[in-house]
């Protein structure tokens, strides 16, 4: 019952993206129970990319990928995703001195946390034959997981699909075929200074927003003719909570993430709009035979700051990241894009769960028209 060439981006956030999974838990309940995922093709940054993962794994029966994914998400705790050190990193910062910031090797650079956690909870949680088996029974097109080449900077989307999706060549972006593992998502979640690098083959690689200036590409590459987007920027009656006389780091790395997880994706679904309004003057005919098409969209965005929501529940979060927050410039008093990236906590996690459900309900009638399921019910 899934459309053909449809397609499911999830972008990056950290623990932003349980939202993803409440929207998720929306659009299960408008298809009837044992229906296969009604998104062939799946496409994911950072977290998202955990998270499309996840469902590839489970694209015969979307009903129980969603709810296995929902199981995890609100049993989050940061001990899951990381672990710190303050003192190795004190140590770093003493004896190895600027060279524990700078180093000509990437895998020695400068990070503040360890992500082994979130290793061994993909190795024992992600059955990645499954994703082989969905593939060659048909219930799954393609999955693509982005990350950043740190040797030439281009952004690289590794896919695993059907025997026709071609690996592709394009300005600053790259499709490489192979078989995904937790290699892949480790890179595609790993963002600078935050978490180390990973090594794939000869390369180093680390969060897939840092180079991605074209987000649509990858489904796009694989066939999408509609893509359904489910993002978390802030809406956009949402004003900074900053003061004005003064600035943070925390401010600086909260525009910072902005830009890496956002500014590109909108820009890029910018240009699409204008291509299809260009599209729509020439004939069908001509159209099919340039093999030009229009591309689809439907985005489902927050209804509220889950930077604010955040606010909420920093003070549960370890004593030692607090602490490291607060040298950092977030003390509560406003809201932290960096505070709700690192917001692995229950609490927070099924809140933005909540919302998501709630927001996606509220737009039932938009993303049912967008994926056909009215016409599927006739």
């Amino acid at each position: 019952m899934a459309r053909p060439n449809t397609a499911l981006l999830l972008t990056g956030g950290g623990a932003r993206a349980a939202y993803q999974v409440g929207a998720l838990k929306a659009i299960a309940e408008f298809y009837p129970r044992n229906i296969g995922i009604p998104f062939p093709i799946l496409c994911g940054t950072s977290a998202g990319a955990i998270n499309a993962t996840a469902l590839a794994c489970y694209a015969s029966c979307f009903h129980l990928g969603v709810r296995k994914l929902e199981w995890v998400w609100r049993r989050f705790e940061t001990h899951h995703i990381f672990d710190f050190h303050p003192g190795r990193l004190l140590w770093r910062l003493m004896y190895e001195g600027s060279a524990g910031l700078i180093n000509p090797h990437t895998n020695h650079a400068f990070h503040l946390f360890d992500n082994a956690p979130l290793r061994r909870l993909l190795d024992q949680l992600i059955d990645y034959h499954r994703i082989d088996d969905n593939i060659l029974y048909g219930s799954l097109e393609a999955l693509a997981i982005t990350a950043s080449d740190y040797d030439d900077g281009l952004s690289t989307t590794f896919f695993q699909g059907r025997a026709e999706h071609l690996p592709w060549e394009r300005a600053r972006r790259r499709g490489v075929r192979t078989l995904l593992t937790s290699d892949h998502l480790m890179a595609s979640s790993a963002l600078p200074f935050v978490f180390p690098a990973t090594h794939i083959g000869d390369r180093f690689y680390g969060d897939g927003s840092i180079h991605q200036l074209s987000p649509l590409s990858p489904a796009i590459h694989l066939g999408a003719e509609r893509i359904l987007l489910v993002t978390l920027d802030p809406p956009a009656h949402s004003a900074p909570t900053f003061h004005h006389d003064h600035l943070t780091s925390s401010n600086i790395a909260g525009h910072l993430l902005d830009t890496v997880f956002t500014d590109t994706l909108n820009s890029d679904l910018e240009r699409l709009w204008s291509i299809n309004q260009t599209l729509d003057f020439i004939p069908e005919r001509e159209r099919n035979r340039l093999k030009l098409k229009r591309v689809e969209t439907c985005v489902l965005k927050p209804s509220e700051d889950l930077d604010i929501i955040a606010l909420n529940y920093l003070r549960k979060m370890p004593v030692q990241l607090r602490r490291l927050l607060r040298v950092l410039g977030v003390t509560g008093d406003e809201s932290s894009s960096l505070a709700s990236f690192l917001m692995f906590y229950p609490g927070y996690c099924q809140q933005l769960i909540k919302l998501g459900y709630r927001d996606t309900l509220n737009e039932r009638q938009r993303v049912e028209q967008f994926l056909g399921i009215e016409q599927m019910a006739r």
